[in-house]
């Protein structure tokens, strides 16, 4: 079963430092934050254009605020199996659940009152398994149905799914689309 997830969801406006969302992952630590999650210490990547960004590490995912291809988003990216996740669909709709949450979460911390809001008309699914997973049509033909069981079962209504590009040097990525209610309501 594919488990090595990663959900992204985009800003509506980057009008952010780096170095803003470092003492809110760090007060996460402090507060045992994120349930079911041991988190651990956090990383920023400033320094690195178009990268990870800042990232919180769990035993569990990590979670950045994610730069990459310079669009400032929330990345949850899943390392560990879901307890209870017996398919690949009870397993990608659980990583969406968390990343929706954590990205309200966010939304409401203090420090991003009225500022940090997330797009609520999609999101990137991106599957870090190789074996299991490689980026090729077929591949998005096989899973498609699970797939779109998972957005479902995460409450996200109306979507329409499409491939990111098949090939070997990417791993398989889809883009979810959102006709009706926002991700995030």
């Amino acid at each position: 079963m594919i488990s090595k997830i990663a959900i992204k969801l985009f800003v509506e406006n980057d009008t952010f430092e780096p170095a803003e969302f470092v003492p809110v992952f760090h007060r996460w630590i402090q507060q045992h934050a994120i349930a079911d999650h041991l988190l651990i210490d956090v990383a920023d990547y400033a320094h690195v254009p178009a990268g990870p960004g800042t990232l919180v590490v769990a035993s569990e995912a990590n979670i950045h605020m994610d730069r990459n291809e310079n669009q400032l988003g929330l990345l949850y990216q899943r390392k560990l199996p879901a307890k209870g996740a017996t398919t690949f669909a009870e397993q990608l709709a659980y990583v969406i659940k968390q990343a929706l949450a954590v990205a309200k979460k966010m939304e409401n911390e203090p420090e991003f009152a009225g500022r940090l809001k997330f797009k609520t008309d999609g999101l990137s699914i991106r599957l870090n398994d190789r074996l299991q997973a490689p980026n090729t049509v077929e591949t998005f033909s096989k899973l498609k149905g699970d797939i779109e069981q998972a957005i479902a079962a995460a409450g996200i209504a109306d979507a329409k799914i499409a491939q990111r590009g098949a090939g070997s040097q990417k791993l398989f990525e889809i883009t979810v689309k959102t006709q009706g209610e926002p991700v995030l309501a």
